[in-house]
Order: structure tokens, then sequence, then C-alpha cells
């Protein structure tokens, strides 16, 4: 009794650790999902480094990254690339240079009439505007080829990029199905283009380089590449106006030396006509032969130009949309 009194006691706070519920046991409830981690989108996804990324420079990484991605681009897809391109824009550029060269020596001769009495010539207008509107189908038509052309090839090398198996049937297919769309979208854009230029060079200038994107932001975005195309520029910082300042001026130096190529092989096939024939039918046979092959010739060099081109706008665009957390994974999924 006394050591019962005086026994002091304290009530149990807690069970014991048998008598605490198994926290993995099937009666304690799940964790609530969502709300508590950061989006899927805030981890870098499989493939998506950005240091990394075969099409998207990583921000802020200067005029190098972009360099190296063109690079990329064609060590990885420079053979699709380069049949695509002369299929669709190095064919049909040597047709129409060759053809406008043709049309302008013979046919000229045969619109205009020339009168043996008094050695003048009369222009036939009937002639003359049935010609102007051949040569203005032929130059739409191939014009749509050459957008198909580029379609394709940002198809192509987007998927390789990506790892996705691709073949040259494949986009080609995908190039004619959104040449048209790209065609419409063109059209005001020259328009924009053609009285900038005439109202003033420099609007010319501002207008040629606020639509550059014009082309990928229509095939990985579709919706008003125009206006979008505007936002990027401003938006920016100059970069993007940099990275065209760049295509331009390296555009401007491989003109310069195909044009020369060009007037070589032109004097010299020029002088040898007009040494060895005269000023006879033989004679201009050989001159309008010369030119032909100077076209020719000089639109093949051209064809690097043409490539590093195509490769410069792309990743100029694909650099900007990775200032918004784009990849190379959520472009190929874009482009559709």
């Amino acid at each position: 009794m006394r050591g019962t009194l005086g026994r002091h006691t304290t009530p149990d706070l807690e069970p014991p650790m048998s008598h605490l519920p198994d926290p993995y046991g099937p009666a304690v409830p799940p964790a609530p999902e969502g709300g508590y981690l950061p989006p899927q989108s805030a981890f870098v996804q499989p493939g998506a480094d950005p240091y990394h990324d075969p099409l998207v420079a990583p921000p802020h990484g200067g005029v190098g990254p972009w360099f190296q991605r063109i690079g990329g681009l064609f060590q990885r897809a420079w053979r699709p690339t380069l049949i695509i391109i002369a299929l669709t824009q190095l064919v049909p550029a040597m047709v129409l240079g060759v053809g406008m060269l043709f049309a302008g020596v013979y046919l000229g001769m045969g619109i205009v009439q020339m009168d043996p009495a008094t050695g003048t010539g009369e222009l036939d207008l009937a002639a003359f505007f049935t010609f102007f509107g051949v040569l203005v189908a032929l130059v739409l038509v191939l014009y749509v080829v050459q957008l198909a052309g580029y379609a394709a090839a940002t198809h192509s090398v987007t998927r390789q990029a990506a790892g996705v198996p691709v073949n040259l049937g494949e986009s080609l297919g995908y190039g004619f199905r959104r040449c048209l769309g790209l065609f419409g979208w063109y059209i005001p854009v020259g328009l924009m283009i053609v009285v900038g230029t005439l109202a003033c060079f420099l609007p010319g200038l501002y207008l040629m380089a606020a639509t550059a994107l014009v082309g990928p932001i229509f095939l990985f975005e579709r919706g008003n590449p125009i206006g979008r195309s505007f936002k990027m520029l401003h938006g920016s910082g100059g970069r993007v106006l940099g990275r065209l300042a760049l295509i331009v001026l390296i555009g401007f130096g491989a003109g310069l030396a195909v044009s020369a190529v060009e007037a070589v092989i032109q004097l010299g096939i020029d002088s040898v006509g007009s040494q060895v024939y005269g000023p006879t039918v033989d004679g201009v046979a050989v001159i309008t032969l010369g030119a032909i092959v100077a076209t020719v010739l000089g639109t093949v060099i051209q064809l690097p130009v043409t490539m590093f081109q195509f490769a410069g706008v792309l990743l100029t665009y694909t650099e900007q949309r990775g200032y918004e957390g784009a990849t190379t994974l959520h472009l190929n999924a874009e482009l559709r």
C-alpha cells in the first residue's frame, strides 16, 4: 500500500513502437499527387542537354555554338540535304537560266521582225506577251518546286537530328504537301519587300530581315508566320540580325567568286567564237553555248552556298526557340 502510494507514475505519451502503423502498409493512404513538384518540362528531358542539343544552340552562347550546329547538321545530313537541294534548287535554277538565255537570243530574234529594206526592227507585241506569260508561269512553277525542296530539307535534317529514321521519299512528300502553304505566305512577303524597296532602299532591307524566318515558322508553328518573324527579330536583342548579316556576307562573298568564274568562262568562249566565226550564226551559237556553260557551272558552284544559307536561317530560328525552352525533340514533334 505504502509502496503503491509512494510510487510516482506518468501516463504514456505515445504508444510503443510495435503499435505504430506500418507506413508502407496497405491501410496507409498514398501521398497526394500533383502540386508539389515542378512540371516535367522543368527537368532536362532525355537527349535534351541544352549544351549538346543538335539543333538548338544554348542561350547566350554566342555565334560559336551556332556555327558548331551548322557543322553538325552537315555531318549528320549532308547527303540527303545535297540531293534534295540539287533536285529542287539546282535543277530549276539551271532550267530557268538556260531557258532565259535561249529565249533571249533566239526567241528575241523572232519577236523583233526585221525589215530587210530599211534594216530596222518592229516588235511583235503578240509574240512578246505570249513569251512573257510563259516565262512568268515557268518562274512560278519552279519557285514552288524550290519551296518544296526547302520544306523537304527542313523535314530531313530535323528528323535526323532527333534520331528518327527518315528517307528521301518521305521528306520530298512532306515538302510538296507544304509548298503551296509556303507559297501563299511568301506572296505578301514578296509584295512587302518590293513596296519597301521602291519606297526607299532601307525599308526593303528591314523587311527582308524581318520576314527572313517566315519559312521555318510556318513549317514548325504554322500560325501567323509574318507577325511571329517580326516579333523574333525585335525580341532577339540583335541576335537574329547578326546571324542574318553573317549569312548575307558569306553568301555575297561566295557570289562574287561564282560571278568571277562565270565571267572568265564566258570571256574565254566569247573570244574564241568571235575570232573563229566572227559575227555569224555560228558565232552567235558559240557565244550562247559559252553563256550556257558559264550558267550551269556557276549554279553548281553556288550549291554549297545555298546549303549554307538554308542551314543558317534554320538554325537562327531554332536558336531563338531555345530561349523559349524548345529542344530538338520539341521541334521534331511540331514538324508534321
